[in-house]
């Protein structure tokens, strides 16, 4: 008897599926080898080793040592876009819970987040996270103090992106759980935006 057309349609959703999870867990394999080793000494049988595949599954889904990284740069694309996009939706223009909240997620998947920074130096997700943050922190900064001279505008909102950087979760998280850092995180921009619309300032004269 002929296959139905939803046959052919379950089958095709089934491979999918399955290739999507196949190249997660090879994704996840490359994050642990690269934070564990390294990208200097990556090789395609580390992270066949680590995934628990052969190599020849593992050349079907990526085809060099290129394609392995740039494997991880858009898994990690894709996490780190979904994250911030939950976090708006959680936090709106309230730049201490959005931080809060996407300090949580990111614990999820620390090894890909560590990887990502360490292997894909250049991504282009950076600069659009770092504009998104941006505009979330020139709003934080319009509604506490709009009158802020340009000058002094420049260095509180280097100094938020300093809290909102990759770099700040990566130590906070270092050293507290998520959770913990999740509360630092906010309890540091709600202190800074504080101090802010008191007056106070990181005056240099």
């Amino acid at each position: 008897m002929a296959r139905t057309v939803s046959h052919q349609i379950a089958d095709h959703t089934l491979r999918d599926r399955q290739r999507d999870l196949t190249r997660r867990v090879i994704t996840d394999a490359l994050a642990t080898v690269v934070v564990r080793d390294g990208v200097a000494e990556l090789s395609m049988q580390m992270v066949a080793d680590e995934a628990g595949c052969s190599l020849r599954t593992l050349y079907r889904h990526f085809g060099s040592r290129e394609d392995l990284l740039a494997g991880l740069d858009a898994e990690a694309d894709a996490f780190l876009r979904a994250c911030f996009d939950r976090a708006l939706e959680t936090g709106g223009d309230d730049l201490a819970r959005v931080l809060e909240d996407l300090a949580l997620q990111l614990g999820g998947r620390r090894e890909l987040v560590l990887a990502w920074a360490a292997a894909s130096p250049r991504s282009a997700i950076r600069g659009s996270l770092h504009g998104r943050v941006a505009e979330l922190v020139d709003g934080a900064v319009d509604r506490v103090a709009p009158a802020l001279a340009r000058e002094e505008r420049e260095r509180v909102a280097a100094a938020f992106r300093l809290v909102a950087s990759g770099r700040a979760w990566l130590l906070l998280t270092d050293q507290l759980s998520d959770e913990d850092a999740s509360t630092t995180a906010g309890w540091i921009v709600r202190t800074l935006l504080a101090e802010l619309a008191r007056g106070g300032r990181p005056n240099t004269d």
